[in-house]
Parts: structure tokens; sequence; C-alpha cells
């Protein structure tokens, strides 16, 4: 194993300890139902645990989750009480802050990758036949996910190699990598500069050494290559003396070795890696590092303990339909998601907002029509999720799809102020999470009630606008400065903890309805964007 493989290996070890401790902490009951045949017990107990992590923000069901459980257990020979209690206790649990991996937008990239790292080490000692009858009989998942999941090993291992290394291996004279070498230390201020675009993700990723690594080359190659372009650029074509030309084609020939090493981290290094470490190494260019920055300052001030998260439900009336009415649980609506329906009962216009990480939508629906639609909405998987354009993707319509006989009877409209950092927070987290749970609010006896509730994933294409628009934003409100939003959601924080004036105990204002909103066609189908 090389010294790549062995970083590498050891951060898995240190990740995948922190959050089995999380489970030992949460669920001592799930934990103890972790069987010890699949391998290393830590390493599937943290599996495990971000797979069922993963269900709770996708809106599975709890009894999706305790089939797993089941599953994962013992397959077709497991014996024990069905564990949907302890489902439903950690899922409460995991709805309060805990250790960042946790959060929202992580919940997805933990969970494939640290599936994808056990089928690589169970691979090593059992081969992949094995590992694939136990993908499709203890974890529950099927051959065509397998095969989406690329968990497979039909690729040979890439081999680590830094830039020099791969600059010695492909220029065309050995003088031209000694020329690289020195373009490094001869132009004053490169070092420097590199070193700081390293830095800028440096506190991101300074507990995964292999990949700050892979992060530092690609900066490192990055700036020589840029360097040589712009000298060889500078010489010209015409009138060039012999050691001028030689000069160009040493450096061109350091640009194009620069670019095929930048290649090959993103075309063959990283596709190798798990979804997690291609998360968290984000090439993705300066837009994505500064959404990065922006999230991890709003993670660090409202997604920790102390701020707490307002009471969340883990399933709706519509989940216990088969039970008579006098035998379903009471589901009443917490109390800031009942507030939201008294202010927007009656409107297209639903309230959006965050809850310890998690994009929630709460929208209320009257008896009758709306209800009845409420029940069928997404059962086929079809949604219309869409904005005006791009520049108001802020603002979402959510939908039946066209042609559908509940096309008009529910339109939802659910707003993020472009004026408030916080908000545009929200948009940004929304943007890297890829879903929102909807939670459909009725009235019943005693209140609000919670009827039914899901997830709906947001497109690829609308999740980039968002986090476009939620940057540009960032940057208006805060001149380009995560510091500036951090210091501003602490000032947030402080405001909320003192006590309520009379003016803010007063019932909410419902918001006006804009007068395109008529007969359920808030905007004409063709002018949305998706």
């Amino acid at each position: 194993m090389d010294q790549f493989e062995a970083s590498r290996a050891s951060w898995f070890m240190t990740t995948y300890g922190s959050v089995a401790e999380v489970l030992d902490l949460l669920s001592p009951e799930i934990a103890a139902m972790i069987p010890d045949d699949l391998g290393p017990k830590r390493l599937v107990a943290a599996t495990a645990l971000a797979q069922l992590a993963q269900m709770d923000s996708q809106g599975q069901t709890p009894e999706t989750a305790a089939d797993f459980l089941e599953r994962l257990s013992g397959g077709m020979a497991y014996q024990g009480e069905r564990p949907f209690a302890a489902v439903l206790e950690l899922w409460g649990a995991l709805r309060q802050p805990t250790i960042s991996l946790l959060h929202a937008w992580w919940r997805v990239p933990l969970g494939e990758g640290l599936l994808a790292f056990w089928a690589e080490r169970r691979a090593a000692g059992t081969g992949w036949s094995r590992v694939h009858a136990e993908l499709r009989e203890r974890w529950s998942i099927d051959t065509d996910q397998i095969w989406r999941r690329n968990l497979s090993g039909a690729e040979e291992a890439h081999h680590w190699c830094g830039f020099f290394e791969a600059l010695d291996a492909n220029v065309t004279d050995p003088d031209h990598a000694r020329l690289g070498r020195a373009l490094l230390t001869g132009f004053d201020g490169l070092e420097e500069e590199i070193e700081q675009m390293a830095s800028e993700r440096g506190d991101a990723l300074a507990r995964a050494s292999h990949l700050d690594h892979v992060h530092r080359m690609h900066c490192l190659a990055t700036g020589i290559g840029e360097v040589a372009r712009l000298n060889a650029d500078g010489l010209g074509s015409v009138g060039l003396s012999p050691e001028e030309r030689d000069l160009k084609v040493a450096l061109t020939d350091i640009h194009r070795v620069a670019e095929l090493y930048s290649d090959w981290v993103h075309k063959t290094l990283a596709p190798g890696l798990t979804t997690l470490e291609r998360a968290l190494l984000d090439l993705g260019g300066e837009e994505a590092q500064k959404a990065d920055a922006y999230l991890d300052a709003f993670a660090e001030v409202m997604c920790v303990p102390a701020v707490g998260a307002p009471d969340t439900p883990l399933f709706g009336e519509v989940d216990f339909a088969g039970l008579a009415p006098h035998e379903r649980p009471d589901v009443p609506a917490p109390r800031w998601m009942a507030l939201a329906a008294d202010a927007l009962a009656g409107s297209p216009l639903g309230a959006a907002m965050d809850a310890a990480s998690q994009p929630w939508w709460v929208f209320a629906v009257e008896s009758g029509l709306m209800s009845a639609a409420a029940l069928e909405f997404k059962n086929d998987g079809a949604v219309r999720m869409g904005c005006l354009d791009a520049e108001s993707v802020n603002d979402l319509i959510v939908r039946f799809p066209a042609g559908h006989p509940y096309e008009r009877t529910l339109a939802m409209r659910f707003q993020y102020d472009e004026n408030d950092p916080l908000s545009m927070c929200h948009l940004l987290a929304l943007s890297r999470t890829g879903r929102a749970r909807l939670a459909f609010l009725a009235q019943g006896r005693g209140g609000w009630k919670v009827l039914r509730l899901m997830g709906l994933p947001v497109q690829d294409e609308l999740a980039t606008l968002m986090r476009r628009k939620a940057v540009a934003e960032l940057d208006r409100l805060t001149g380009r400065s995560p510091e500036r939003l951090r210091r501003h959601l602490e000032d947030f924080i402080g405001s909320h903890a003192t006590p309520k004036s009379k003016k803010q105990k007063e019932k909410p204002q419902r918001p006006s309805v804009p007068a395109e909103s008529v007969d359920g066609a808030l905007f004409p189908l063709p002018d949305a964007l998706f």
C-alpha cells in the first residue's frame, strides 16, 4: 500500500469511527443490531447510520428503514423484534444538530462514500461476487443500484502521482522538467501565490491529508502551467533567436504536461474516489468553493446544539392509512408549522425554512379537492418544479406535472428572500442537499395535523442555479466575506434570544397573493423554466 492509500485508509478509519460513536450514543438498541459477519463492525455501524440518515433526509418511511435494519442484522434469518420504534427514536435524535458530516447536505455523500469504502475493503478479502451478493441480500441494494453506484471493481485502482513526478515522466526533454521546477522558485511571489490558492480550502481538508495533497498538487500544476503559458505567449512567434525558440518549446511543453495533469486529476483520479471524497475535494471552481465557505459559516452558527432546532414530525397521518381512525396516533403539527399554516392557509404560498440543516417546506391544504390532491402528490414519482427565469430561482413553484387531473388544483409557491442573508443560506443549503422535506398540513380536531410528509428532489440544473443565486446575493450582502456572514448570523441569534415585544407576539400577517394567481395557475405553464 503506497503512502496515498495509507493516508486515505487512515482518514476513513477516523471518519467512520466518529460516525459509529454517534450511533452508540444516539441508539444503543440499533448499535446492538449491527452484525459482525460483514467485516469491521465499526465500519458497518457507521455505514448503517449513514444509510439511515440518508433515508430520513430522502423522506422514506420508517417501515422501509426498519426493513433495512432487519435484513442487515440477519438477512432472512432475522428473528428479533421489528425495530420500528428504534428507527423513530434515532431519526428524532438526528433532527437535532450532531457532527458536521450528519448535516443534511453531507448525508448523501457520507452514505454513498462509506458504502463504497466498505465494498472496496470487503472485496479485497472476499472478492466482488460475494460483495454483490451481500449488497443485495443484506444492504437492500439491487443490481441496478449497484451498477449506478459503480460498485463493481471493474476499473483498476489508480495509483497516485505528484505533479513533478508527472512532469518528469511526460516532458519531451529532461531539461524541461528542470525548468518547471525552476519556475516555482525563480518567479517572485509564484510560490506564495500557489500556497495561498491551496490554503483557501486548507481548513476543509485539514483532516483529510490525502485530499489536501491532491488539492495542493492540482494548484501547483495550475500555477506553474499558467506561468509557463503566459511566458510562452509573451515570447511571440516571429524573430526569435535559437535560445528563445528553445525556451518557448520548453514552456509550451511544461504547460502541456500541466494540462494533462489537471485533466488526469479531474477525469481519472477523482472518479475513482468515493462520493464523500469527491464532495470534500470539490474541484468545481471558485463558485463552489465560495458556496462551501458560506455554508460552513452558516453551519458553525446555526447548526450547533446551543441553537437547537425546532420540532419536526417523523411521519404523517397518511402513513397509518391502513388503520381505523380510532387506532391512528395523533400527529399534531409542531407549533412553528401551525403558525405558518395559520398565516398562509388559503393562498398558494408555503413556508420555506431550515430545521437543523434540513430544508423544509410547509404547505396548508383545505379539505376537499386540495386534500385529495395532496394525498396523490408524487405518488407516481413525477413532480414539476421550477421558476420564471434564472434570476428568480429563489421564487419556486411546485406542482403536478402537465396533464395531471390535479394540475391546477394544487400549485405551491415557496419563496426565499434575496435580501436576507439567512434566507440565502437556506437556499444554498437546499442547493447542496438536493431535496426538501415537504409537509402537508390539514385542519383537524384541535388544530393543524400533519397530513403527509415526503422528500422532493431538486433537479441538478435547478440546484446549480440556486447555488449561483445564493452565492451572488451573499456576495452582495456580505461584501464577499464569510466572516461577515458569521457575525450577522450571530447577531440574528442574539436578537431572537431577547424577550419578545408585544408587537412580536401579534399573529403573523398573511402575505399578499399576487394577482397572477387565478384558479390555481400561479404562472402560465409555458413560462416556467423547468
